[in-house]
């Protein structure tokens, strides 16, 4: 077998096709190379050997199709048939040779991890599990073109047979997604030859054994064909040649039967035994906290996928596999999949807007929840370019709390005041109550006695007009009997709202006349009073802590009682300012306040301006149970602000809800956070990236092609 590996080896070495092969292989790799890794900065290589993956199509076949063929066709393999080794290594031979001249450009992918890491952090670990997959579905197509070799004399036939087949099944998945939309037994039947697919769970980053068997147990099938395809020439003389062709199809037909089975039995297994999520932050696996709360789930749910599998998986490469997850957790949970083509009215039933493809909806025999495919990713929005990005999956986060609304009898119910011009509650922070499955309602309290007995949780955003003093009675009436109040303050009003002010001192708050100015520019951004504060470590700022977080502009500074042993309360700090800040007054409009002083330099401290450290946002426990969080600015509670910090300002407000309703056995929500991009990109320089796709593009492969234009002149002299 060694003795056969050598000489195919060399054969393909010998003349132009192995060199070409391998020239070829390189070249492309570094063409995506250069402009995924070194252009766009992309710490993996899955992305760029996926680009490649069509170049097997078009290589395989070239590479393979005179391995047997010619020998057959000069009768040549007469002498390997009648050597004294057997079938099995002449075919083992001749394809390790294959798999020795696909090693070549294989290993040096491999190095281009190691180079890349001189420019940034690296994902070593998807980039090897992404070559893995490349390899493996390179070696399986290896046995395919040595199988098709195998069949006939004819090198034309072989290498077209061969591409045909390759190309069907680099193909499959969308021709039965097209033609089978609807799935069924047919389209799966179809789909067991879909090559592409397996590959492309390792290059996503699902360390699959589905997918590692399917590559290795279809090579080791096309290598058993070759095998008994040479078995009947070998044989085919006299009587032999009936009895060896039953004995043949027999064998042919439980080797066959043996590889579906295996395959079938291994796809059936939980996917928590076949697969290991690799990704960082976990994209197709569900946290500890969804299967917590899937342990004692007993509603019947049906989550409905809007598109085809395979439309799915073009629309959002992470919730089929996740989707699994939830299936497996809880037996109470199925998953269909609707084609809209053929069932145009779905949609229909549960928005007026219609759902594409990606979207889900989520039902029971209480309520449904509809989740867009636009909820399910998170975008940032870039002012200056105009740009949208994706940031971030929250897959996870919107199917649980979907879970979760179907099944609760009773919503918690955050009541948001009105009655003084309040800024109320809208966008972004509208739709992280949504999802933490709070019904939102407005109270007026004019036309109430009392808060109601039904609040989980009282939001008071940026009061414009001063409460009455049986407003103010009546929140203090509801923080004494253990409510939970959200306010923030609009700087131009507060100064004017005595009895608003007075609820607050009520609970030892008190405010600092004027706005903060912030003269460290660590924190702040552009303008002075765009604050960014040093954001405390508290489970209400668990998501979001550290420095340059949160954007805070125009914010109050705030005061607190202190604490002690007879003290009604418990003060922590949420936000704070750094010691160079000071509270400015005489502002007319945060308008006039970005124009008049757009630099640091253009605000100073001047006499009776009150210094930092200043509070910014500040969480009140009282022993009565209640519980009152403040926040200097109302303007942090906006869209545009939100934006400006990657929508951790959202993120805040979500963590506050969640101490103000904790999850547990009566009223709460389980709020899973989004799933956040790992944006970060190499820096390479343009001589590196150069000098590199010089290297790939042009130099190795020109270099191949000379090696081998040069072997082959030589031998041709001879």
């Amino acid at each position: 077998m060694i003795a056969i590996c050598k000489r195919e080896f060399s054969a393909l070495f010998y003349n132009v096709i192995g060199w070409l092969f391998v020239g070829v292989m390189i070249a492309l790799y570094g063409l995506y190379f250069f402009l995924y890794n070194m252009v766009y900065g992309l710490p993996t290589i899955a992305q760029t050997l996926s680009a490649v993956s069509f170049i097997f199509m078009i290589a395989v076949p070239i590479l393979t199709m005179r391995i047997l063929s010619e020998e057959r066709r000069n009768r040549t393999d007469q002498l390997i048939m009648t050597a004294p080794v057997s079938t099995w290594q002449i075919v083992l031979g001749k394809y390790l040779a294959l798999a020795a001249a696909f090693a070549i450009p294989v290993c040096l992918i491999a190095v281009t991890p190691l180079i890349l890491s001189m420019f940034g952090d690296v994902k070593y670990v998807s980039c090897y599990v992404a070559l893995l997959g490349f390899l493996l579905y390179g070696l399986m197509t290896l046995s395919l073109g040595l199988f098709i070799s195998s069949l006939t004399e004819s090198v034309v036939i072989s290498a077209v047979v061969s591409f045909i087949l390759l190309f069907l099944g680099f193909m499959m998945s969308s021709i039965t997604g097209a033609v089978f939309s609807d799935g069924g037994i047919v389209a799966t039947v179809l789909n067991a030859y879909d090559f592409i697919g397996p590959m492309d769970n390792l290059l996503e980053g699902s360390l699959n054994l589905v997918s590692i068997l399917y590559y290795v147990s279809l090579t080791f099938l096309f290598l058993f064909l070759t095998v008994e395809s040479i078995e009947k020439r070998r044989w085919s003389v006299s009587i032999k040649k009936l009895s060896g062709s039953v004995f043949s199809v027999a064998t042919i037909a439980v080797v066959i039967a043996a590889v579906v089975v295996v395959n079938v039995l291994v796809a059936r297994m939980p996917s928590s035994a076949t697969s290991i999520d690799i990704t960082e932050q976990k994209y197709y696996s569900i946290t500890k906290k969804t299967k917590d709360f899937l342990k004692d789930y007993d509603e019947d749910v049906t989550i409905y996928v809007i598109g085809t599998k395979s439309e799915v998986k073009d629309a959002d490469a992470y919730s089929g596999q996740m989707l699994k997850k939830y299936k497996e957790a809880n037996k109470h949970i199925k998953v269909k999949y609707v084609d809209v083509e053929k069932n145009p009215t779905f949609t229909a039933k549960y928005s007026d807007e219609g759902l594409a493809v990606g979207s889900m909806v989520v039902e029971s025999a209480k309520r449904y929840k509809a989740i867009p495919v636009s909820d399910i990713y998170e975008s940032d929005f870039d002012y200056t370019t105009y740009s949208q990005t994706t940031t971030g999956y929250d897959g996870e986060g919107q199917v649980t709390s979907a879970l979760e609304y179907v099944a609760t009898d009773e919503l918690p119910v955050v009541y948001v005041l009105e009655g003084h011009d309040e800024m109320g509650i809208g966008g972004m922070f509208a739709d992280v109550l949504a999802k933490a499955n709070y019904e939102t309602r407005t109270l007026n309290l004019l036309k109430e006695d009392a808060v109601p007995e039904d609040a989980a949780a009282l939001i008071i955003n940026g009061v414009q007009t001063d409460f009455s003093e049986d407003d103010e009675a009546k929140v203090l009436a509801y923080l004494q009997k253990g409510g939970k109040v959200l306010t923030a303050m609009d700087f131009l009003q507060v100064g004017s709202l005595t009895n608003y002010k007075k609820l607050l001192s009520d609970y030892g708050v008190g405010t600092v006349d004027g706005v903060v100015a912030e003269l460290n520019e660590s924190y702040y951004y552009q303008n002075p009073f765009y604050l960014l504060p040093n954001v405390e470590t508290t489970d209400a700022t668990a998501g979001v802590e550290g420095k340059a977080s949160v954007f805070s502009p125009f914010s109050v500074g705030l005061t607190h009682g202190q604490e002690g042993e007879d003290s009604a309360f418990t003060y922590t700090d949420l936000m704070t300012t750094s010691k160079k800040a000071i509270s400015k007054s005489g502002y007319g409009s945060p308008e006039e306040m970005a124009e008049e002083t757009s630099v640091a330099s253009e605000v100073k401290k001047e006499a009776g301006d009150p210094e930092g450290p200043f509070v910014v946002g500040l969480q009140v426990d009282g022993k009565d149970g209640g519980q009152l969080f403040v926040l200097g600015s109302s303007y942090l509670l906006t869209d545009a602000s939100d934006a400006m910090v990657s929508y951790r300002n959202s993120r805040l407000f979500e963590d506050i809800c969640s101490v103000m309703i904790p999850a547990d056995e009566e009223q709460g929500s389980v709020v899973i956070p989004v799933k956040k991009y790992d944006d970060t990109r190499l820096t390479v320089n343009a001589r590196a990236a150069n000098l590199y796709g010089l290297l790939f593009i042009i130099a190795a492969p020109l270099g191949c092609l000379i090696a081998g234009v040069g072997i082959w002149l030589k031998r041709r002299r001879r």
